[in-house]
């Protein structure tokens, strides 16, 4: 059964970050199984769990445009 993103967080935190932080967590795939939008709004499977981001794999950057953009968002 499905549940609203913010009603999945007061079971799983206790509490509901606000609703763009909820997003980011969907839309980032922080939570698992991944939430799915029902018209136009976010909902969770009940038994879902935030799993936060996973780590990946570095890759070796040789355009220095690149890398600078990596290194400092600009």
């Amino acid at each position: 059964m499905h549940i609203t993103i913010r009603e999945w967080a007061i079971q799983e935190f206790g509490f509901a970050p606000s609703a763009s932080t909820l997003a980011s967590y969907a839309k980032t795939k922080q939570i698992h199984p991944a939430p799915v939008k029902f018209g136009g709004k976010w909902m969770c499977d009940e038994k879902a769990v935030f799993v936060g981001l996973c780590s990946t794999d570095s890759i070796e950057i040789n355009d220095p445009v690149v890398a600078r953009i990596f290194r400092h968002g600009s």
